[in-house]
C-alpha cells in the first residue's frame, strides 16, 4: 500500500461580497508541518489556468509548523510559494503556532513546547530532549530559516481584499476590529486573533459595522480564517462534514482548518471573479491509500 494525495472540493459558491477586478486570491489553512499536501496544493494551484491580465495572490492563514512530520520542508515550501504556485506574490499571515515560536526562540519555550513544538524538535534532533534548553534553543535557531523568522516578526496580522478579511483564527464580535486586529496586542489574551475561538465561531451577527452606531450588522464582509478545524474526521473514509468549511449563510466565515494538525489532509479555496458574482470555492488535499 502506498500514499496518494487526493482533492475533494465543495462546489463553487457567490460570495455575498465582491473582489477587486483582475484578481484571483488564493488562500491556504493551517499546515502543521504536512509538507507533502503543501506541495500537491501548491502544484493545483500552479495547475489552475487563470484568465490573461489576472493577478494571482497565496494567502497563508499560517500555522506552518509544528505536530506534523515535517516542518522544515513546509516552511521552505511556504516562503518559496508564489514562484512553486505559479503566483504574483503571497502574503503570510501569523498563526499562534508561529507567535510562540518567536517566544520560544527569543524567551520562554513553553508555550511552544506544549502545543507541538516537541515535534519540530525531534526533527532538527531526536536526542534534543537530553540536553539543557540553552542548548537546544540554539538547536533550533540554527535549524529555523531567518527568513522565516523575519517574516513572523513583519508579517501584518490579516489582510483585507475586497469584501474578504484573512486572519489567523478570527475577530472579536465585541471588539473593535483596529484594536482586536493590533498586530502587536498581548498573545496572552485567549481573544487575540491568533487564539480565538468560540467568542468568533459562535457569533451570527455579521463582521459589517454601522459608522453611527458602532454595532455590527450582517453585510457582504466574510471572514477567512483557520485555527479551529472544520473537519474533525478523515477525509479518506469520509467526506461529510466538508461542509461544515462553509460557513458564509450562517455565520459569515470559511474555515480553511482541515484538521492538518491531526491527519493528512490540508484546507485550501480559490475566491475569483465570474463575471459580476465574487466566487469561492473550497477544497482539501488529503492522504488516501491504493494497491
Amino acid at each position: 500500500m502506498r500514499p496518494d494525495l487526493r482533492h475533494v472540493s465543495l462546489p463553487p459558491r457567490t460570495l455575498p461580497g465582491a473582489l477587486p477586478d483582475s484578481l484571483e486570491v488564493f488562500a491556504i489553512g493551517d499546515i502543521h508541518g504536512q509538507a507533502d499536501l503543501l506541495a500537491g496544493c501548491l502544484e493545483v494551484i500552479a495547475r489552475t489556468p487563470r484568465a490573461l491580465g489576472t493577478e494571482r495572490l497565496v494567502v497563508f492563514l499560517w500555522d506552518i509548523i509544528d505536530r506534523g512530520p515535517d516542518s522544515l520542508r513546509a516552511i521552505d515550501l511556504a516562503m518559496d510559494a508564489a514562484h512553486v504556485a505559479n503566483a504574483d506574490q503571497s502574503v503570510l499571515l501569523p498563526g499562534n503556532h508561529e507567535l510562540a515560536l518567536l517566544e520560544a526562540i527569543d524567551h520562554d519555550p513553553e508555550t511552544w513546547l506544549a502545543n507541538g513544538g516537541k515535534t519540530v524538535m525531534r526533527e532538527i534532533d531526536p536526542q534534543w530532549d537530553r540536553t539543557p534548553w540553552r542548548h537546544a534553543r540554539e538547536l533550533l535557531r540554527t535549524a529555523i530559516p531567518r527568513r522565516y523568522v523575519v517574516a513572523i516578526e513583519t508579517a501584518p496580522s490579516h489582510l483585507r481584499i475586497g469584501d474578504l478579511l484573512f486572519v489567523h483564527a478570527g475577530l472579536a464580535p465585541c471588539t473593535p476590529d483596529d484594536i482586536h486586529l493590533a498586530r502587536n496586542c498581548p498573545v496572552d489574551d485567549d481573544t487575540h486573533w491568533a487564539w480565538i475561538r468560540n467568542e468568533f465561531l459562535t457569533w451570527q451577527g455579521g463582521w459589517d459595522v454601522d459608522p453611527e452606531t458602532g454595532q455590527r450588522w450582517i453585510g457582504p464582509t466574510v471572514v477567512v480564517h483557520g485555527h479551529t478545524p472544520a473537519v474533525r474526521t478523515s477525509l479518506a473514509e469520509t467526506t461529510d462534514e466538508l461542509p461544515q468549511m462553509d460557513g458564509v449563510e450562517d455565520y459569515r466565515a470559511i474555515c480553511l482548518d482541515a484538521g492538518a494538525a491531526y491527519r493528512p489532509q490540508l484546507g485550501w479555496a480559490r475566491f475569483f471573479r465570474e463575471g459580476e458574482k465574487s466566487v469561492g470555492r473550497i477544497g482539501v488535499v488529503f492522504v488516501g491509500w491504493s494497491g
